[in-house]
């Protein structure tokens, strides 16, 4: 089937375009306005079908120069669009936007991209650092054992997000890091043993739950749906 062109210039279609213009600068060494005018195919992300054409915007070029103008240029090792999986925890994956590591203060550096509006939070209002990030820690610091790293720097990059700070950065104790993968650890060591019953010691979701097996039959992730939908969340 031929690409048909976007109608709908949907979120998750110049997010994924965004990102796909991202790995192609720092792979290559361009500057994001190479691209304005020209097209990227996005595929429909559960059946990798159907691909759709999203054209790179002069708007779309200056977000992502946003996110190369934070990391910059430098020497140290560093990977974009990192796809990672655990060495222990089976499920346990995801592709990091971009990894650097500085080996001289022994630093793991995590940047995510995000191209919603929304503001996604390092670290929220009541002191929770972002799972994701810290997931994407967790793998690098598996996937990087020759490196001995005391603290991470976690970094979201959001360009259109309605907020006057477009980049939040903070750094952390590597402990964060290990208490995230324990915490994950005993989540998958309970999903695989799940029933509906033992699922009523979780006490908390997070995006550690998209890697549960029980996902679907957990009563803390219903709740907490539930009471999102009620509230207007989204």
């Amino acid at each position: 089937m031929a690409p048909v062109k976007d109608t709908t210039h949907t979120a998750a279609f110049l997010g994924t375009a965004a990102h796909e213009i991202l790995e192609r600068c720092i792979k290559n060494g361009v500057a994001p306005e190479t691209f304005i005018g020209t097209s990227v195919e996005v595929f429909e992300e559960e059946t990798m079908t159907f691909p759709y054409i999203v054209e790179v915007s002069a708007e779309m070029a200056a977000n992502v120069k946003v996110f190369l103008d934070f990391i910059g240029e430098s020497d140290l090792p560093q990977w974009s669009e990192l796809g990672m999986t655990h060495s222990e925890i089976e499920g346990l994956e995801g592709t990091a936007d971009f990894v650097r590591i500085d080996e001289k203060n022994r630093e793991l550096i995590i940047v995510d991209y995000k191209n919603g509006t929304a503001p996604v939070q390092v670290n929220n209002r009541k002191g929770e650092v972002n799972t994701q990030l810290l997931s994407y820690a967790a793998l690098a610091v598996d996937n990087f054992k020759d490196y001995e790293f005391n603290t991470v720097s976690l970094t979201i990059v959001q360009p259109r997000a309605k907020t006057k700070k477009k980049v939040r950065s903070e750094t952390f104790s590597i402990k964060v890091v290990e208490d995230h993968l324990t915490a994950v650890r005993q989540a998958s060591k309970l999903a695989n043993e799940a029933t509906p019953a033992t699922l009523n010691v979780i006490i908390k979701d997070g995006s550690h739950c998209y890697y549960c097996r029980a996902r679907d039959i957990c009563p803390v992730r219903t709740k907490n749906e539930l009471e999102n939908d009620f509230n207007g969340g989204s």
